[in-house]
């Protein structure tokens, strides 16, 4: 009977807390895009690590340059059509042009799998397909050269995962921990969001995490933001071992720091923040539902 008390009065709890957040004396209300928007200058030389490498644009392409296809959507842009070229590598052949009703001539990329040719109708001019951005080029497909350019730059390295969202190759996910030494043990293909997956080896585990490019349209999992060249934990001696523990493993409890509960969990999605006669109450809330509450800087309830 104790146990279903306490579990009661544990909710009814977090639910009297939740709603001292809903009155006209909320103080401020932070989202997970103005923490991003603070951040953005600030550049690190692991930002920068990779910014030199960039896809060859279509000027440069050479018969026989070889591409990876992360998705099989794109049947949508060949002909003829092919159900499974997902995971295929693909050897461009050549272009020809293909003259339109009003007297313009698009460009047809030819491309190859050793048995099939696929033609891509781009839409564009050839001069217009020289100005487009590399990344923009074909979709659902990554250029190897770019791929091998950045396998050649992290393969071998000791670096510090940042991150706890580990992913196998066939893209499922994997418990991992975080601040942690990692040895890249090659760099290969991503998929149809990100262009590499990063390998790596962690004390005798093999995973890896998926990696965007500077010029990948979505940016949240760039080189710096996976990876860091120190180890983390000599920025922060003042946190006990026991706690850096548990944030290694991505954990909480009460009585840590603001500072704590961000390296183990991350920056929330929203901060609410409310004062009281006893000082100052913060309420974090991520999107996988955790929510944490701290009076005058230390955690007091947490639901993870």
């Amino acid at each position: 009977m104790r146990p279903a008390i306490f579990g009661i009065g544990c909710m009814l709890s977090v639910a009297m807390f939740s709603s001292c957040f809903t009155g006209i004396e909320n103080t401020g209300h932070i989202s997970e895009k103005d923490v991003e928007k603070a951040r953005a200058g600030e550049r690190t030389a692991e930002d920068a690590y990779l910014d030199s490498i960039v896809p060859a644009p279509y000027a440069s392409w050479q018969e026989g340059k070889q591409f990876y296809v992360t998705d099989n959507n794109i049947r949508l842009i060949f002909t003829p059509q092919a159900d499974s070229l997902q995971g295929s590598t693909l050897r461009y052949v050549g272009s020809e042009s293909f003259r339109q009703i009003d007297n313009t001539e698009e460009a047809v990329l030819v491309f190859s799998d050793g048995q099939r040719e696929y033609r891509y109708d781009t839409g564009k001019t050839f001069r217009e397909l020289e100005e487009t951005p590399a990344q923009y080029l074909v979709p659902f497909m990554t250029d190897m050269d770019f791929v091998e350019q950045v396998d050649s730059m992290l393969r071998g390295k000791e670096l510090y995962i940042k991150t706890s969202d580990w992913r196998r190759p066939d893209g499922t996910a994997e418990r991992g921990v975080r601040y942690v030494a990692v040895r890249v043990t090659d760099v290969t293909p991503g998929d149809a969001v990100y262009p590499f997956y990063v390998a790596f080896e962690c004390d005798g585990r093999n995973s890896g995490v998926f990696m965007s490019s500077a010029t990948s349209s979505v940016r949240n999992m760039t080189f710096g933001k996976l990876f860091s060249f120190s180890d983390i934990r000599k920025h922060y001696r003042s946190i006990s071992d026991d706690n850096w523990k548990l944030i290694v493993n991505g954990k909480v409890k009460k009585g840590m720091t603001k500072e704590e509960c961000s390296l183990s969990l991350g920056a929330p999605r929203t901060i609410d923040r409310m004062p009281a006669r006893a000082g100052l109450y913060e309420r974090w809330v991520y999107v996988n539902g955790v929510m944490l509450v701290f009076e005058n800087g230390l955690l007091t309830q947490y639901r993870q």
